[in-house]
């Protein structure tokens, strides 16, 4: 038995699951038609001792009329009442036979006996089946015992009929049933299968198979859906990684190679000579500061894609903060027109960090200083999104964006044209920090841009949870 456990779980799921389905529809045949058989073949035997009890009925009553047993007419009387294949037999109190009325059976298959009370009994005689019944009876010139002998071979004859027919529609539906299992099972398996070829798929091709999903709206399905949308992400987390690694390796390389050449100029000539010596301390110092300034947005973008969903911060105002931003920014450019527009109450909160959300805003109007161009005016809105948010606007009228860049901005290191950014400064992680803080305080952050008319950068933050139903 456990060798061929052992054996039935070495087997392909499809296999595994067809013989184990197939095993439960026959112990449920098995079963089922056992227990119908039983209660037919109990109640046909029933049928059998009833029709006894009520001949052993009609006999007594007729004897207890008054009739007498050596009577002609009570002869006839138990003719009447006999079935075929069976006899009757009327015994004295000795046990001695006084009347005897057999139709095709023998009445020395089974010995006299007699009785003080009521009974019905099954025996054998060799290979037929025989149902007795004794019952004491009291006649006019007679007492003893009443015998009725029947022969069960209509019984049996039934129940082998039975049996073949339950039979022959057991085997039929256990062969039915198994075939049905396999299908369900192929079934069942199918998408498992093509998943697992999926896998194997890209394995050897890369992360662009997808696996074929069916119209069916079930469990495998869905199970496909989300491998795909998974396999969707993968691809572009490993992308994105890929361009990360590019981009940073460029970024990182062209300011080393910078100092490497300048200290390789000192070495050689910058010892006698003073300009070289502070041209190339200058250049120096100004590719470590953007060296610096680029380490230190990377490590804000990893602090950013590691926030945790659960913070404790205390919901603020984000009112008085945007103007002192706002007073700061026109204090360090002094030829920038900074327009704002604050449409909230002072009372007003955002659920998101002080700290964060100053962060934001500084990169967004860092953004939209440097690629002003020559309208140098800066436009900042904040205003109610509705009654559960509270929305930032930040506009410039600069160079714009391509519409087909757009949803590429928010990717590290991305810049629009890196031969035109490069002067302005900055690394191309600007935006993709901020989106990353965005999202994980459930906020929005949209780009609305045209080329050489300008562009809208739009950050939305939900209300605190006490401030929303107070606004409902």
């Amino acid at each position: 038995m456990i060798k061929l456990l052992q054996r039935i779980n070495a087997l392909p799921m499809r296999w595994k699951l067809a013989v184990w389905f197939s095993s439960l529809i026959i112990v449920l045949f098995v079963v089922y038609n056992g227990a119908q058989y039983f209660v037919l073949d109990r109640w046909a035997l029933g049928q059998e001792e009833q029709q006894l009890l009520k001949s052993a009925d009609e006999m007594e009553g007729y004897f207890a009329s008054g009739k007498k047993l050596d009577d002609p007419e009570s002869k006839r009387f138990l003719e009447k009442v006999n079935d075929s294949y069976q006899f009757i037999r009327i015994l004295d109190e000795k046990g001695t036979p006084l009347l005897t009325i057999s139709e095709g059976l023998p009445p020395e298959w089974v010995p006299p006996e007699t009785s003080v009370k009521r009974e019905v009994m099954s025996e054998w005689h060799e290979e037929d089946h025989l149902l007795v019944l004794r019952s004491p009876f009291r006649a006019r010139n007679a007492r003893g015992t009443i015998e009725i002998v029947r022969n069960l071979e209509n019984y049996e004859r039934l129940g082998h009929v039975l049996f073949a027919v339950m039979a022959c529609g057991g085997l039929f539906g256990i062969a039915m049933g198994a075939a049905a299992s396999i299908l369900m099972a192929g079934q069942f398996t199918k998408p498992i299968s093509r998943l697992a070829r999926t896998m194997e798929n890209i394995k050897q091709h890369g992360l662009s198979e997808r696996v074929e999903i069916s119209d069916t709206r079930n469990e495998m399905s869905m199970l496909g859906q989300v491998f795909n949308e998974m396999m969707d992400r993968l691809e572009t987390s490993f992308r994105q990684q890929k361009q990360f690694v590019e981009d940073a390796s460029h970024e990182l390389r062209t300011p080393i190679a910078i100092i490497e050449g300048h200290l390789a100029l000192l070495k050689r000539w910058g010892k006698k000579d003073a300009s070289v010596l502070d041209e190339s301390l200058d250049a120096s110092l100004q590719e470590l500061s953007r060296l610096k300034g680029l380490t230190q947005e990377l490590l804000a973008l990893t602090k950013a894609e590691s926030l945790p969903v659960s913070r404790s911060f205390a919901p603020f105002g984000p009112s008085p903060c945007i103007g002192k931003i706002v007073d700061d920014f026109r204090v360090i450019h002094p030829d920038f027109l900074f327009e704002s527009d604050i449409r909230i109450d002072s009372g007003d909160k955002l659920a998101v960090s002080e700290d964060h959300f100053k962060q934001i805003l500084l990169i967004i109007l860092d953004n939209a200083v440097k690629y002003s161009g020559e309208s140098r005016v800066v436009r900042v809105n904040c205003f109610a999104e509705g009654q559960d948010r509270i929305a930032l606007e930040v506009a410039d009228y600069g160079i714009g964006i391509p519409k087909s860049e757009i949803p590429r901005v928010f990717d590290r290191f991305y810049r629009v044209d890196k031969a035109r950014t490069r002067f302005r400064g900055g690394s191309g992680l600007g935006l993709s920090i901020a989106k990353r803080i965005v999202d994980s305080y459930g906020g929005n952050i949209s780009i609305i841009s045209k080329e050489n008319k300008g562009t809208i950068v739009t950050v939305s933050f939900p209300r605190p949870q006490q401030e929303k139903e107070n606004h409902t």
